[in-house]
């Protein structure tokens, strides 16, 4: 769902619009730049309300209106032209947070064949590190360490977790974020770093790790 958009703003101007968007399919860089100007701001703030991240939500809205711009003899539009870039922004950064996803997915599998490889060396040393890894875990702040467990424990998803807890999925991604820095610390400190893998399932944890699932307090 859209968020922060008026209904009132959304559909003013139309006659403006219409003259705006003509002279674009025509080619009139100036209407174009009129465009640019007007929305670029407003955009940026609108996708950086959902990325947190003022560098993404810039090239987002570059690239939409890069497109609109590449793209202006095919556009059809039936609503405001306010309404039609903040759509049309909105599905870009969703189908980027996709691709983003993906890639996660990917390095996770990466990460834990590596891990697999380091499991591999001195039984005594391996159950020394786990320890060491299960103690830094049980040291997490409360609500870092019960979102760290569901996800990389339990298996849930950012989704799910989102929806148990009643937070938000941006909150689940910078808990998990925060856990890894302090995890990553701690067992650098430790000299076991390269136990120290960025990303867990709850079936090879268990079956590598055997060592109990750490208990949210």
């Amino acid at each position: 769902m859209l968020k922060n958009i008026s209904l009132y703003n959304l559909n003013t101007n139309l006659d403006t619009d219409r003259t705006l968007i003509a002279a674009i399919k025509n080619g009139d860089k100036n209407a174009y730049k009129k465009i640019y100007l007007t929305h670029y701001q407003d955009l940026c703030a609108y996708i950086n309300g959902y990325s947190n991240d003022v560098q993404t939500a810039e090239d987002i809205v570059q690239n939409v209106l890069l497109k609109f711009w590449e793209q202006r003899h095919d556009i059809e539009i039936h609503t405001s032209l306010k309404g039609f870039l903040f759509k049309s922004t909105y599905y870009a950064y969703i189908d980027s947070y996709k691709k983003k996803k993906r890639i996660n997915e990917k390095l996770e599998t990466i990460r834990f064949t590596i891990l697999n490889d380091m499991l591999e060396d001195d039984n005594d040393l391996k159950q020394r590190r786990l320890l060491a890894l299960r103690h830094a875990i049980d040291e997490l702040p409360k609500r870092c360490k019960e979102i760290f467990v569901l996800s990389k424990f339990e298996g849930l998803k950012y989704k799910e977790i989102a929806e148990q807890l009643d937070i938000s999925i941006n909150t689940v991604e910078s808990q998990i974020g925060k856990a890894f820095k302090v995890l990553r610390k701690k067992m650098f400190n430790n000299n076991y770093l390269n136990l120290f893998v960025s990303f867990f399932t709850e079936f090879k944890l268990t079956t590598y790790f055997k060592i109990k699932t750490p208990q949210v307090k």
